[in-house]
């Protein structure tokens, strides 16, 4: 793989301004693309601050700082090696199981481990140093490369290919001026070509968790708490990824859409029960915005208010507010 990687020119990953839906055009429809090959699956291998002023994140993920907080703060979920290797493990089982869930063939390292991109796959010290972790059977490969992808078809007969990252951060929420707590955010970013290596997909996605953890000390909070947040936010995240790109595709069965970690409680839900009110507790209009377009989608597909109020954490009421 080496050899072509080092042979070709790169094509950056999302170089341009994700306006996949201007002038019209309708999203591409990967099931006249199957089967797909996943090319890569990767993240960052920590969590860092994500400023929503600034759209940057903390300068703790740099190479030399986010390795030494590794090595500093080994049992720190946020930092750990192996936590991090779990987070992207979980994401990448995940998307490779949804796809098939829409009616996708998928090719994957499972799939087809002789394939050139998936040999001699494990993730080292250097993938830390170069601050990306592949999930497990790829290679974190974060430029997109027409002759790789040619390639990977040939050999493995898929009609189009998808390289998919996945970038975990922290915010922090306010109550006025006041810090409240610590919410998890995920980006997704989705590059996809056909077998000609031509684009087909090129597509970021985001999203706050509903719940968040109580800051301790103003400077300290429950962090095993907050990375429980991911799996459902990795769970929303690709269901709306393949809501927009699988066209009049038969709606899952909604026990196949629910992430298989365990929910913490919400500390809303906390929050009222012990204050009888809830006039504390912050409410993102962007997160609420997402939920609504998420529930409205899955509607499309033919779900159910109830089946998509219990995926996107609304109320059936709300849900059904969106029919009309």
């Amino acid at each position: 793989m080496k050899k072509y990687i080092q042979k070709a020119k790169f094509l950056p990953l999302l170089y341009l301004a994700p306006l996949f839906y201007s002038c019209g055009s309708v999203p591409t429809d990967l099931k006249n693309y199957s089967p797909v090959a996943i090319v890569t699956v990767y993240s960052n291998p920590s969590v860092p601050w994500y400023d929503e002023k600034s759209g940057g994140e903390s300068v703790e993920d740099g190479i030399l700082s986010g390795t030494v907080n590794r090595m500093i703060n080994k049992k720190n979920p946020e930092t750990e090696k192996e936590a991090a290797q779990s987070r992207i493990d979980y994401a990448s089982e995940l998307l490779s199981q949804r796809m098939k869930d829409f009616g996708l063939e998928v090719i994957d390292p499972d799939e087809h481990r002789d394939c050139t991109v998936y040999k001699d796959t494990e993730s080292t010290f250097y993938d830390y140093l170069k601050n990306t972790v592949p999930a497990k059977g790829y290679n974190a490969i974060t430029n997109s490369n027409g002759k790789i992808n040619r390639l990977v078809c040939k050999e493995t007969g898929a009609q189009s290919v998808l390289y998919v990252n996945f970038r975990f951060q922290k915010v922090m929420l306010k109550d006025g001026v006041r810090n409240k707590g610590v919410a998890a955010r995920l980006v997704m970013s989705v590059f996809g070509t056909d077998s000609n290596g031509k684009k087909i997909i090129n597509k970021e996605y985001n999203a706050v968790s509903s719940d968040y953890t109580d800051l301790i000390k103003s400077s300290d909070w429950d962090k095993e708490k907050l990375v429980s947040f991911f799996p459902e936010l990795e769970n929303q995240l690709i269901i709306n990824f393949l809501t927009d790109f699988t066209n009049n595709a038969e709606s899952p069965a909604l026990s196949d859409l629910k992430p298989t970690a365990i929910k913490i409680k919400s500390t809303q839900k906390d929050s009222e029960t012990k204050s009888g009110s809830s006039e504390n507790t912050i409410q993102d209009d962007a997160v609420l915005a997402e939920k609504r377009a998420t529930a409205k989608k899955l509607l499309d597909h033919g779900m159910s208010a109830q089946e998509a109020a219990e995926i996107t954490g609304l109320t059936a009421e709300e849900v059904e507010n969106l029919k009309k």
